[in-house]
């Protein structure tokens, strides 16, 4: 017999109510995770390596040296340096932007990106995937000016030369961008033709390079009216944008500043292009902007000399904007660097400013110095030498390192000079230091006993030493210069580095 209806679907309210539960419990979890189910920040633990710096440097960051202390030699020879098995920066690919300051931003900036046709297809790639990322800027920001047109990707390089009058075309100095199309027409570039692939090009291609820098400020300007700051940067540099933005931020973009790396030629002062420099909106406007026929009346200067930064420098100064570094304001004191991160100097003096470029970067440092600045937390503080320090050239100190010259300098005891060598005051004994030249051993004792000292070099009887840091480069295995010269002893006392202190 069919039982009633009632008594089959009894459950049914039952199931009802479950069903009803489970889909206010799933719309719960939705709600709380956010859209398309992301967990809130807050809720996710941090994963990331933590990359701000403290004030005081870890001694584990610094590797490959003995662990005798500093105030006794060490008798032993160690190999040429190499890099620690540590990994100095992450290389994690980051999950932020440019970490941009609350004022400005990436969008009130033009990049200004100049190249060479001869140099294009070596430098420039390098900097597509790093300097142009969009986590960094936005395409629309970046200029990129050459003496050749080319198109790589999305990227359109402007020949900045195309409209150059007739008189500088007829110029002696300009003829290699006249023969370039000759090159281009007969595949030149291809290693069949027994050149370098990427390098070819008319020789004399670099003294282009003048002719360059006044139509690039003046085409940045006409082309982007918006800008507040125009960054200038050439293929073989780099700039810390998060770092420079935030210096930028401490000026007023509608006055005229010219910000930069101090240079000085025939009289001028201006900023040395390779270390990059910015140029506000109203430095622009009070040269390139009053005056439509600049490039004109500056023509026959422009012939006479050989470098387009001092050009650049001097045509400003004409119209009244001065380069910033001839005051005495501390904001123009170290950050754009004419020198790479292995030939320039670290000491106390700079060891906790902020850096905002570095010129001779290769491919690699370029790829270095992205990867450490997309692990940097800005929130924390900027990237300062002591940080590139711990990144780039900590890892490659040793106590000693043969066939290494670290370009120790700022005292020198010979044989010939030694018996009238004054020691520094903080020096312990003045024989140990008159005899510095005599071995290997003794440049390191002497180097040991004055309290500055953080490095030294030795070769045949000279002892250099120096109380600033620097990596400077050696000769490796196979290098005909082996065959040629004496080996040069470098070393290094880490552990003298790690107590230095910030100046103010």
């Amino acid at each position: 017999m069919r039982q009633p209806f009632y008594k089959d679907n009894r459950i049914v309210p039952v199931g009802i109510m479950l069903l009803t539960f489970f889909i206010f419990v799933y719309h719960f979890e939705l709600d709380r995770q956010g859209p398309l189910g992301e967990i809130p920040a807050a809720a996710v633990p941090n994963t990331f390596v933590e990359s701000s710096r403290t004030e005081t440097l870890d001694a584990s960051v610094i590797t490959n040296y003995t662990d005798e202390a500093v105030d006794q030699p060490v008798h032993h020879i160690t190999p040429s340096p190499v890099p620690s098995t540590k990994t100095p920066i992450s290389s994690s690919p980051s999950s932020h932007s440019l970490h941009e300051p609350k004022g400005l931003t990436t969008d009130d900036v033009i990049l200004m990106f100049k190249t060479g046709a001869t140099v294009l297809w070596k430098r420039v790639p390098i900097h597509m995937a790093t300097s142009f990322s969009p986590n960094r800027i936005n395409s629309n920001n970046i200029l990129l000016y050459s003496d050749y047109p080319e198109t790589i990707g999305q990227w359109e390089i402007i020949d900045i030369l195309a409209n150059t009058s007739e008189k500088v075309r007829n110029s002696k100095t300009f003829q290699p961008y006249l023969q370039q199309e000759d090159y281009e027409s007969r595949q030149n570039y291809a290693e069949m033709s027994n050149m370098p692939g990427d390098a070819a090009g008319p020789p004399g291609g670099w003294k282009l390079d003048k002719y360059k820098f006044l139509p690039i400020i003046q085409h940045a300007g006409r082309n982007k009216p918006n800008a507040k700051w125009y960054i200038f940067m050439e293929d073989d540099s780099y700039i810390f944008l998060p770092n420079l933005l935030r210096h930028l931020e401490n000026f007023e973009h509608k006055d005229p500043w010219y910000l930069g790396s101090l240079a000085w030629i025939h009289g001028d002062y201006f900023a040395h292009g390779g270390s990059g420099f910015a140029l506000s909106r109203g430095a622009w406007e009070k040269s390139f902007g009053k005056d439509p026929r600049i490039m004109e009346k500056f023509e026959e200067f422009t012939e006479e000399h050989g470098c387009g930064d001092h050009i650049l420098g001097h045509v400003l100064h004409e119209y009244g904007v001065q380069f910033g570094e001839t005051t005495d304001d501390d904001r123009f004191r170290y950050g754009f660097n004419p020198e790479s991160h292995w030939s320039t100097w670290y000491e106390p003096a700079n060891w906790c400013k902020p850096v905002y470029s570095w010129h001779h970067t290769h491919g690699k440092d370029v790829a270095r110095f992205y990867d450490l600045e997309q692990s940097w937390d800005f929130e924390k503080g900027p990237l300062r030498y002591r940080d590139i320090y711990e990144a780039l050239v900590a890892p490659y100190l040793h106590s000693r390192a043969e066939w290494w010259d670290n370009w120790s300098g700022k005292y020198e005891i010979k044989s010939s000079i030694a018996a009238s060598a004054e020691p520094p005051s903080t020096v312990k004994s003045t024989e140990t230091w008159r005899s510095a030249w005599k071995s290997v051993d003794a440049c390191e004792a002497a180097c040991i006993s004055w309290a500055d000292c953080v490095q030294w070099s030795f070769y045949e009887d000279r002892c250099k030493m120096d109380s600033m840091v620097l990596l400077g480069n050696g000769i490796p295995e196979g290098d005909s210069r082996r065959q040629t010269s004496l080996p040069w002893v470098s070393g290094w006392l880490p552990r003298r580095i790690e107590n230095w202190a910030c100046q103010e």
